[in-house]
């Protein structure tokens, strides 16, 4: 038998039961997704900001043991965010569906399952990576960092957005093509090609994978080979070139310069993107270099010993416990 409530929160005390179908479990990617949703973050790798949820919403949380814990009323981002960053890791959560949203353009559309929620989150979160990529470059110029992995032919080459051309400076010589990002599987990936047949367009021709170093740094892999871009939107930015430094012979022909290693100092750190306040040291000798020996006294003049001399410097990161070894490369010319 059976018959009609007089009143709707008759029902507000029964006790809900998990629906498997419509668990979100606290250490599932769905979970930090929605997260995501409700932060305040604008960049792309760190927030979903296209899809807005239309507030209130309820959620229900279950334990470890999927028995019921509460029912929580949500208002609006902030307590949205605030909350879930508190739910516990072995927790499960349940969303009352369905679930109305917004777009960025303000249109509507109703959200009736999970899965739903995961392909409109998923959709979003592909069109602002793509968006976001595509602005990335035409905002600000890109120079090729040092990688500790790969051979660096192209260190502190820049890629810049010109005209509707993406241009690459390699050594003042300029070559145009496009920079197309795009998504596989919610993963970024851009595709340079450049208009050029030489050992350029071989290196930088490629379909490369991106992932996000922090808010001004990108490493594009493709295969063993790896491409570090650092992000430069002063536009009086100095160009470090490729650890190549010149100076004046002493005397016409001798193949001698002098040079005062400290005044490369910034430009070391800056294309490693380090914090410049770590110890460096310079050595004649990659021995000398590796065992933190015999250094060069770096704010003296030093005179070369040859027309193209490498030089070895470590810089130690105390703190992390880390050393960084790299080659430098001093050149006498004709002044």
């Amino acid at each position: 038998m059976s018959s009609c409530a007089y009143d709707a929160d008759d029902n507000l005390n029964r006790v809900p039961i998990l629906e498997t179908r419509d668990a979100i479990t606290a250490d599932s990617e769905l979970f930090n997704n929605l997260k995501d949703i409700a932060a305040e973050d604008d960049k792309p790798s760190e927030s979903i900001v296209c899809i807005d949820f239309i507030y209130p919403l309820t959620l229900f949380i279950f334990d470890e043991n999927n028995t019921y814990v509460s029912t929580n009323s949500i208002e609006n981002d902030f307590s949205f965010s605030a909350f879930l960053n508190t739910i516990d890791i072995t927790y499960t959560i349940s969303m009352s569906f369905p679930i109305t949203s917004a777009l960025e353009s303000g249109e509507e559309f109703i959200i009736n399952t999970k899965e739903e929620l995961k392909q409109a989150i998923d959709n979003c979160l592909s069109e602002e990576l793509v968006y976001e990529c595509g602005e990335l470059i035409q905002n600000c110029v890109w120079k090729v960092g040092y990688s500790f992995n790969d051979d660096n032919s192209y260190l502190g080459s820049i890629f810049q957005e010109s005209n509707g051309f993406t241009t690459l400076n390699t050594n003042n010589t300029l070559t145009n093509g496009s920079w197309s990002p795009f998504t596989i599987d919610n993963e970024l990936h851009i595709n340079i090609s450049l208009n050029d047949t030489t050992e350029i367009g071989h290196y930088f021709n490629l379909d490369w994978k991106v992932q996000y170093l922090d808010e001004n740094s990108l490493l594009l892999t493709n295969s063993d080979r790896e491409l570090h871009l650092n992000q430069r939107c002063d536009s009086n930015f100095a160009d470090c070139g490729n650890f190549i430094f010149e100076a004046c012979e002493t005397e016409l022909g001798s193949g001698i310069s002098e040079f005062i290693l400290d005044d490369y100092t910034a430009c070391i750190f800056d294309t490693l993107e380090l914090d410049d306040t770590l110890h460096i040291s310079f050595h004649e000798t990659e021995e000398d270099a590796l065992s933190l020996i015999n250094p060069i006294t770096s704010n003296e003049i030093y005179t070369t010993l040859e027309s193209s001399q490498t030089m070895y410097i470590t810089i130690n990161d105390i703190e992390n416990d880390m050393l960084y070894h790299i080659e430098i490369t001093l050149t006498s010319i004709s002044c």
